[in-house]
């Protein structure tokens, strides 16, 4: 659960951190701030770090690695509210309302976010919701739980029965977080500035 982001992330930044205190070549112990940008919003487990700690694990003799979080205490609207304040760029996949952007199928995200994967999946012309039914039936082992892939693939059968196809527009991700109003003014900011 946990080693996508210790892989893809942590890991690597913790290797750099290594290489730019060996290049140094200095006498005394470096002192290196690590800046990460995660919420305490995002999730319990996050929400129970520190703002600012020492790393122990990539700390040394010839370095002291400080983690600092410096949006830590940011709310999501506060987050939407400075993107649509300056007319920033997003991913995509917020305007089909899934509220992180990382695995599909992530084991941390609600049933109903992962039904919504699984349409947004569908609506991009991607296997992926067959192949991970599939294949947890194939390894006798459910996705969580709380309920299994073959659970999250009939609910999302079931709503492109009663719905039609997932869609989505330019825009929608504000228009949740901060309104219709405050999703107009974004995409005339974006158009004034293209």
């Amino acid at each position: 659960m946990q080693r996508s982001t210790a892989t893809l992330k942590r890991d690597v930044a913790n290797k750099l951190l290594r290489q730019i205190a060996a290049e140094l070549g200095l006498d005394e112990q470096a002192v290196i701030l690590n800046c990460m940008g995660i919420r305490a919003a995002e999730s319990p487990a996050r929400s129970k770090k520190q703002r600012l700690a020492i790393d122990m694990r990539t700390s040394a003799n010839s370095r002291m690695v400080l983690t600092w979080h410096p949006i830590f205490e940011v709310t999501d609207r506060e987050v939407w509210q400075e993107i649509a304040t300056h007319g920033l760029e997003y991913h995509p996949v917020y305007d089909a309302l899934i509220p992180r952007l990382s695995c599909v199928f992530c084991v941390l995200a609600p049933f109903d976010v992962l039904v919504r994967a699984a349409r947004l999946c569908w609506a991009l012309g991607l296997p992926l919701p067959a192949r991970y039914r599939d294949l947890e039936a194939k390894i006798g082992h459910r996705f969580k739980q709380s309920h299994s892939l073959a659970q999250v693939y009939a609910e999302a059968e079931r709503l492109e029965r009663e719905e039609g196809p997932l869609v989505w527009n330019r825009g929608d991700a504000v228009r949740q977080h901060l309104g219709a109003g405050a999703a107009d003014d974004y995409l005339a900011r974006v158009a004034l500035a293209a």
